[in-house]
């Protein structure tokens, strides 16, 4: 099958902007290039309904991300749409190049904020690009963009929903960490009997009802929109100091970071794709959490509590039970403890997931940056796969943090 790319003029396809480009993928794949979110949010919000793919990968939460990171980070947006007959979506690539100093480089919408990377494709993509014909469509969709030195596709798992992830085609070397995640099933009472050990079990109880002696002990949705940015500043101020007292990164720092999270968090309300909650006592918050509700998934992606008040009842496992019996009674099955392999998400999770980095050079300066990054990259995995390492790294890293 023949998948070289023309420029072709496809009005009804594109529907959006002038800027935007279509290019025929022949026999039967075609693609649009665009540089606008407006120009491609009406197809690209009907297909993630039925597309398989991630929460990362919605438009809500990207276009939120773009909004207040990257577009102050200077990214050019290359959503790239392939389509097949009848003018219906079998794939969308959200993808941008960013200015890294002297460097062009090519990487997936929501940077270091998304914790499964890949595309949105349609349940009958294969019938399309059958396995072993992606690289040949991936040629076609190099040569409609933009020039740039280097691309690092990371964190990619190897199934998107029930279909191989295409990327895998392209080569790819393990990320340095893995993501675990749990079937909790419709009933969750058998699911914590089943996952907790009779000695947790009664940690968890103990420490419960030293909670309660302090107060009436609440686990709090916010509805308006003063309380929902409330909870998630609070959040965001008990990660931040956590962080530090590590000697981790404060991501929340970075421009834009924190603002997104509440961004999100305001425009999906009560019911939309974010979640946020937290644990009260006594009117106090304890601890909280924010993740993503998509298709019968609960994304745990950011989590902390007021450790020097509370941190000897484990309000962050209260705070977690909370949110799991939350999820169920919500229709979730799937509980995401996403990426990071901390030694509590075993305790929980019967299923571990590797993700994979697709990193390629189309430059002089790309090839040199490549040998660097690689090099980078695989001392990284061997330390974060290396218990005796990762422990002495984790160590000093907060010993640092303290001095």
């Amino acid at each position: 099958m023949s998948l070289s790319a023309q420029k072709i003029t496809y009005a009804p396809i594109v529907g959006g902007s002038a800027k935007e480009t279509a290019y025929e993928a022949r026999p039967s794949v075609l693609l649009s290039v665009h540089n606008e979110f407006s120009s491609v949010e009406a197809v690209w919000r009907r297909f993630e309904q039925v597309a398989d793919g991630f929460a990362f990968q919605t438009f809500d939460f990207l276009e939120t991300w773009y909004e207040h990171i990257g577009s102050k980070a200077g990214f050019d947006l290359q959503i790239v749409v392939a389509w097949g007959s009848k003018a219906k979506p079998l794939m969308i690539l959200p993808l941008g190049i960013e200015n890294c100093g002297p460097l062009k480089k090519l990487g997936w919408l929501g940077g270091d904020l998304n914790d499964y990377n890949g595309p949105l494709l349609a349940p009958n993509f294969l019938e399309h690009v059958a396995p072993g014909e992606f690289s040949k469509l991936w040629e076609d969709i190099q040569a409609v963009l933009p020039a740039y030195d280097i691309a690092e596709l990371m964190r990619q798992p190897a199934m998107i929903d029930g279909q191989p992830n295409p990327f895998l085609e392209l080569g790819t070397k393990l990320n340095a960490s893995g993501a675990h995640m749990t079937s909790m099933g419709g009933d969750f009472d058998a699911y914590y009997d089943e996952k907790r050990t009779a000695k947790a079990k009664r940690h968890f109880r103990s420490r419960r009802k030293k909670l309660e002696a302090m107060g009436e002990t609440v686990y709090v949705h916010p509805k308006s929109a003063k309380d929902i940015e409330a909870s998630v500043e609070k959040l965001v101020e008990l990660k931040s100091a956590a962080l530090k007292a590590m000697g981790a990164n404060d991501f929340l720092a970075k421009p834009g970071y924190a603002d997104f999270y509440k961004a999100l968090a305001l425009k999906s309300g009560s019911e939309g794709i974010a979640h946020v909650s937290h644990m009260e006592v006594a009117g106090a918050y304890v601890a909280g959490n924010w993740g993503l509700v998509h298709k019968g998934r609960f994304y745990y992606l950011l989590a902390s509590y007021d450790g020097p008040k509370f941190g000897r009842f484990a309000p962050g496992v209260q705070a977690l039970v909370e949110t799991m019996k939350w999820a169920v009674g919500r229709g979730v099955d799937t509980f995401d403890f996403t990426i990071g392999d901390e030694r509590y998400k075993h305790e929980w999770c019967e299923t571990a997931i590797d993700l994979h980095d697709h990193l390629s050079a189309e430059s002089f300066k790309g090839r040199v940056a490549l040998i660097k990054t690689c090099a980078l990259l695989s001392a990284k995995r061997m330390i974060k796969q290396t218990p005796v390492l990762w422990d002495s790294f984790t160590k000093l890293r907060g010993k640092f943090a303290v001095t």
